[in-house]
């Protein structure tokens, strides 16, 4: 019978029942209760979650050659990336370009209007790259979720008991996940940026509206035709808004009525809350910014409308980027299932070690300094063991004379490739070297370090939340099953 397990259990069972040591994972006096830890002298004190993938982690880089010398960029992307672009919350001012065109929509055209035409059409047109370079970073991150989709489908479909629970949690978390980057990313992305190049095509040709086929071209696509494409993104956009309000109402819910550690329920919630509010203003601001932009066809008041959306819609881009999203590993094959709230005590640790700096997390620790850095040996297994070997390399191809140093010490092939794993980082540990080398490393963990653990800290939070959910789903299923046997008896 589904769900035949006390009403905690799938809690209980993630909190205790992992596959692994836990005295591998945390530090004996590691409690979420007390999260300003006092910082370990030695970094690899603290063990990784999934030390067994993590070994395996390679960086493949392309080197470019251009005006400034020799570049090296990511040949592919192998984690899930917050890489919404800060420029894509300016998208629904194209929308409102078109305001010369509409308002002064008369012939002769004034010259000063003429003028304000050719600004608004080239700002629309304009924003329309903003849009193409979001929708293939959200891509990139799309791909990467399908192919992490179907390897948790195979793995859930042969385990049982907790593996196949938190498994399924995984998947559950995955369709948020994929939902925002096709609904809010991709057509948004394309909708909007459809829109713009129609709404800057129609303000380019107001000024020639002396011509009436050009007049009456530039008023359909500046008018209803321009604007209809951002209206039904709104309605689209409003759609999934509430079902993510619905969502994670209930796993609010959910968590509340659990027995949960109270600072681990007040996190969840927090979070949840965040994303319930983040839906609901994004909801609503998408639905009104595309009736206002429908009314500017006619009416100019309809852009006093607009400004308010527009302001509102940076506002939510940015309080994603900051608040909401993150950059995860992707989970793959051989990876351990281990306990969430396990997991999520490693982290919290972790950003106390390394001195949070983000106000989410709750931690006001000072960071690491001096020998609590530990030596570059540390470091590098550090970062090998907690799958940061990506962002580490970014951070070295993007200063100068680290991104020198790899040039100088690995190969790189004839098509200007090059593979980069801690083992080859090895090549660092003695020599002349060494001291840029671990300055650049030390620095890395106490900015881009703390960054990674608190995104992590985010996902598992919504995994550790949704886990709870589903238990009580499960539950609740198993009652009614029992109790429809009972009345037919």
């Amino acid at each position: 019978m589904p769900g035949a397990f006390s009403t905690d259990t799938l809690v209980d069972d993630i909190a205790s029942g992992s596959p692994l040591d836990p005295s591998d994972k945390m530090p004996a006096n590691s409690s979420l209760s007390e999260p300003e830890l006092e910082p370990k002298p030695e970094i690899p004190k603290l063990a990784s979650p999934s030390p067994s993938s993590a070994s395996k982690e390679t960086v493949h880089l392309i080197k470019r050659s251009t005006l400034f010398g020799p570049r090296l960029h990511l040949q592919r992307q192998q984690q899930f990336r917050n890489s919404l672009l800060a420029s894509v919350g300016y998208l629904e001012l194209a929308n409102a370009a078109d305001f010369a065109a509409n308002v002064w929509n008369e012939i002769p055209v004034p010259r000063f209007a003429a003028v304000l035409m050719g600004i608004g059409g080239t700002i629309a047109l304009a924003m329309t790259s903003v849009a193409v370079q979001d929708f293939r970073l959200s891509w990139r991150n799309v791909k990467l979720l399908r192919s992490e989709r179907r390897g948790l489908q195979h793995l859930s479909s042969q385990a049982d008991g907790l593996e196949a629970r938190i498994l399924s949690a995984r998947l559950g978390v995955e369709i948020r996940e994929l939902g925002t980057e096709i609904v809010d990313r991709l057509a948004m992305d394309l909708l909007m940026g459809i829109g713009s190049v129609l709404v800057g095509v129609g303000t380019l040709m107001a000024i020639g509206g002396a011509d009436p086929k050009v007049y009456k071209a530039s008023n359909l696509l500046s008018g209803y035709i321009g604007n209809a494409v951002a209206a039904a993104f709104g309605v689209i956009n409003a759609v999934w808004s509430v079902y993510l309000l619905v969502r994670f109402y209930k796993h609010e819910v959910a968590v509340k009525r659990s027995r949960v550690d109270p600072a681990i329920k007040e996190r969840i919630c927090t979070r949840f809350r965040r994303f319930g509010g983040h839906a609901f203003l994004n909801g609503i601001t998408g639905l009104v910014a595309g009736a206002g932009s429908l009314v500017t066809a006619t009416r100019w008041w309809g852009y006093v409308v607009l400004l308010p959306c527009i302001i509102s819609l940076i506002f939510c881009n940015y309080f994603w980027r900051r608040r909401l999203g993150y950059d995860r590993p992707v989970f793959g094959p051989g990876e351990d299932t281990e306990s969430l709230t396990q997991s999520l005590e490693y982290v919290l640790a972790m950003q106390g070690m390394l001195g949070s700096r983000d106000v989410e997390s709750g931690l006001h620790a000072a960071p690491m300094q001096g020998d609590q850095s530990g030596s570059l040996e540390d470091i590098l297994r550090l970062i090998e063991e907690n799958r940061m070997l990506e962002r580490y390399v970014e951070s070295l191809v993007r200063e100068k004379e680290t991104r020198r140093l790899l040039l100088e010490a690995l190969p790189v092939d004839e098509a200007g490739h090059m593979s980069v794993s801690v083992e080859d980082m090895g090549r660092f540990l003695s020599g002349p070297h060494v001291p840029t080398m671990l300055s650049h490393a030390r620095r890395f963990l106490r900015v881009e370090g703390v960054d990674i653990f608190v995104h992590r800290e985010r996902y598992l939070l919504e995994l550790l939340g949704y886990a709870i959910w589903m238990s009580q789903a499960d539950i609740q299923e198993a009652a009614f099953e029992l109790n429809e046997i009972n009345c037919e008896g």
